[in-house]
């Protein structure tokens, strides 16, 4: 089993046990028109360590090949570009497409600025500014990225539920990692953004030369919808506390913008199959 999948059992049963739900006027809907009402709680904090394996559910089938799709089209690519996400084969962002096949200034739009000065004073986006300090500055305190841009959130087709990251290399020479979450859709969105930033945060270690230290998750409101409630509880409660623990395997290459994260392997990877959840808009 996986340490994600005991954190992730504990979490959805503090939703149930001590959440509260919604009611009155909500911004998403279901397809049929309802409201999505959520029970939620205001806020959740884990810790996923390196001796705990990589952050991927067993308890249902996470689709390795679309998020990392995803997580390239994001960190690598830093592109806004559904279309070409979608020639990627990966369509996780179809339903919020806008008129001009992007998603506005969000996530890969943001990353792409160019708002650091590097090593060498030469103007950085926000990748290439993280790589640079931790291998070059591992003592700065200023080593974040951060998608929530005040000026840009008119124009975004999602405004981000995962916003932030603080890397910091630890005396030990350990790269820790903080990310906060805004909003978490317990049963859809987590489990990737869980998966996708261990992968990520292994990924950079890797390339930067550190050793992997901790991954510290904050979520501000961590909710399920109401319509997933039970469906979700057969899932924690399903018998994947046996399974072998998957590994994730690095590609060789230490140059990060040159080697699709697509290249990354998840072998041993056993779980329970399929849960699918109703979206919501």
């Amino acid at each position: 089993m996986t340490q994600a999948d005991v954190i992730y059992q504990d979490l959805i049963q503090k939703i149930i046990e001590e959440g509260l739900d919604q009611s009155g006027s909500i911004r998403p809907h279901y397809s049929d028109g309802e409201p999505a009402y959520t029970r939620s709680i205001p806020h959740f904090h884990c810790v996923f360590k390196p001796e705990d394996g990589l952050p991927i559910l067993q308890s249902k089938r996470i689709a390795v090949k679309t998020f990392l799709r995803e997580l390239d089209w994001i960190w690598r690519l830093q592109s806004n570009d559904v279309h070409q996400l979608q020639k990627m084969g990966c369509q996780v962002w179809n339903e919020w497409q806008l008129a001009d096949g992007t998603i506005g200034k969000a996530y890969g739009y943001q990353l792409a600025k160019k708002c650091h000065q590097g090593t060498d004073k030469a103007p950085m986006n926000q990748v290439a500014f993280i790589l640079d300090q931790i291998q070059h500055h591992p003592n700065s305190r200023r080593i974040m990225t951060s998608l929530y841009d005040v000026d840009d959130l008119a124009e975004m087709a999602l405004e981000p539920c995962v916003f932030l990251t603080h890397w910091q290399v630890s005396p030990d020479g350990k790269l820790q990692l903080n990310v906060v979450q805004r909003s978490a859709d317990c049963a859809l969105g987590l489990p990737s953004n869980w998966f996708e930033y261990g992968v990520l945060h292994r990924r950079v270690a890797q390339v930067t030369g550190r050793d992997l230290g901790d991954l510290h998750w904050t979520i501000f409101n961590a909710h399920i919808y109401l319509r997933h409630m039970d469906q979700l509880q057969e899932q924690v409660q399903g018998h994947w506390q046996n399974l072998p623990q998957p590994e994730l395997v690095l590609p060789s290459s230490l140059d990060f913008f040159e080697t699709p994260l697509t290249d990354c392997q998840v072998i041993n990877y056993h779980h329970l199959g399929n849960f699918n959840y109703e979206i919501s808009i």
